[in-house]
């Protein structure tokens, strides 16, 4: 599927009325695309790859690609994107969505998660709809979003619900084109090609994008928030595209906005030049459960480490409290290191609060919030930090592909803060001084829904603190 660039750079506001059909011949674009410098190879509008276009002997093992590219492959390895198909989280849970897809609305984008979490698998017809049969995916359409499948994409047709358009080769004997960052690439294996969509965050857009295939109702936003945001500065000499913290962190580097982001020296191939700086590929989020599942400890150690240089806490509280009357104290909450909103990706789902708890000088308990019980179900007066999609009725909804609105949005834009208030009466008896205790957690999905939705075979999801802060105030009388 070639495509041609029109001569006309792409400048300000370029507005898109897309066909909302599921997997049809037009991308399903979540918004307008945005002005300003677009990667060339971002044609708005554009046709995308279908289910079934390709034959899965065009696209490469990631094998074949680690025998010349055995660093990346090995970082790549285990990551959540090679394991974005054999999730069986994933897997259960959009099974559950489209059971539950009642009407033509909900089903229409139940159907759809396996463009993003199977590319291979859709662009090959093995798995056209999330209905379809997940045991007969076979050889690379198992191993989630490959090496072969990214380095494949030469264009994009805007941002969202997954606007790829794949040009793979023809098989090992004939690979065809790989695209990425340099404009000296030689391989004697595969042609080479420079792709500015590779480096920028619109490349990220095409997936960590999504909007309800029918309304548009934003379900994740992840690149939104970016390009919305303060690190999308307009100027390419100072914005932090995606790449810059998620493909610069390596074990003991965790890249966020609020550490280092360095350059890794180093070689894309074994046997090619040394560059000044080598993209990273172990595409590290905030999912530490899954790596840890599937037997990546490096990925789920890469993830808590991201996690710990995500926020900042802060205890801003009165120099002294009288007993017996009403106090209060405050925590200010500061997205300091990710460049979209905490947290991002499917909201919904995603559980990030805060436990506070204020004891007197002797441990006795005057306040507490955000504990989690032995069932693993977190305090329903915790302050959590996530979105709300309701139903027609104005309910809120679990299963995304019935959502036909936003009801709240309780999260922290990059570089925001939330100021949290605790209210309390310090009792008559408390020894003083009193201390406060808070701290941010974040957990990928309710363990309580876990339970119901994968029964015996649910694992035990991680809680990560994030980050603490603690103080003392002094009691008068």
């Amino acid at each position: 599927m070639p495509f041609t660039r029109g001569s006309t750079k792409i400048r300000n506001y370029i507005f898109i009325a897309a066909a909302v059909l599921l997997f049809g011949a037009r991308a399903c674009l979540s918004q307008s695309v945005p002005g300003g410098d677009l990667p060339e190879n971002l044609i708005p509008g554009a046709e995308v790859t279908k289910a079934g276009e390709f034959s899965i002997k065009q696209f490469l093992s990631p094998k074949t690609c680690g025998s010349c590219h055995g660093s990346i492959y090995e970082q790549w390895k285990g990551s959540v994107h090679n394991q974005a198909f054999a999730d069986p989280i994933w897997q259960s849970v959009a099974k559950l969505f489209v059971r539950e897809a009642t009407t033509d609305y909900a089903k229409a984008d139940a159907q759809r998660c396996v463009r993003c979490h199977a590319p291979v698998a859709y662009v090959t017809g093995q798995l056209k709809t999330t209905d379809g049969d997940f045991s007969k995916v076979r050889k690379v359409g198992k191993l989630g979003i490959s090496c072969d499948f990214c380095h494949s994409v030469e264009a994009s047709a805007g941002i969202g619900n997954a606007s790829y358009i794949v040009q793979p080769g023809k098989g090992p004997n004939k690979p065809g084109i790989k695209r990425a960052q340099f404009e000296d690439s030689r391989s004697p294996f595969h042609d080479t090609a420079r792709s500015e969509l590779h480096t920028r965050s619109e490349f990220c857009g095409m997936c960590h994008e999504v909007s309800h295939v029918v309304s548009g109702l934003g379900i994740e936003r992840t690149y939104t928030e970016w390009r919305e945001g303060p690190y999308h500065t307009g100027d390419p000499k100072t914005t932090v595209h995606c790449q810059d913290c998620h493909m610069r962190q390596k074990p003991g580097v965790p890249a966020t906005g609020m550490t280092d982001r360095p350059d890794h020296p180093g070689q894309a191939c074994d046997m090619g030049p040394e560059r000044p700086h080598i993209f990273t590929h172990y595409f590290v989020g905030a999912n530490a459960g899954l790596p840890a599942l599937m037997g990546s400890k490096a990925h789920s150690e890469m993830a808590i480490e991201r996690l710990k240089h995500a926020a900042t806490l802060e205890l801003i509280s009165p120099k002294a409290i009288q007993r017996g009357q009403l106090a209060e104290i405050k925590i200010k909450v500061t997205n300091a290191g990710a460049g979209h909103y905490l947290p991002t990706g499917l909201t919904e789902v995603r559980q990030m609060w805060l436990h506070m708890v204020v004891t007197d000088a002797k441990g006795k308990k005057i306040f507490e919030s955000g504990a989690v019980d032995a069932q693993g179900k977190v305090d329903e007066n915790a302050v959590m930090y996530h979105a709300v999609l309701g139903g027609p009725d104005g309910k809120p909804v679990a299963n995304v592909a019935k959502a036909t609105r936003l009801i709240t949005d309780y999260r922290i834009p990059p570089k925001g803060r939330r100021i949290e208030k605790i209210s309390l009466v310090v009792p008559p008896d408390a020894a003083g001084p009193i201390k406060v205790h808070a701290v941010l957690r974040y957990r990928s999905a309710p363990q309580e829904v876990l339970n119901a939705v994968m029964k015996d075979k649910a694992p035990t999801l991680p809680i990560i603190d994030m980050v603490k802060t603690e103080g003392e105030i002094a009691v008068e009388r």
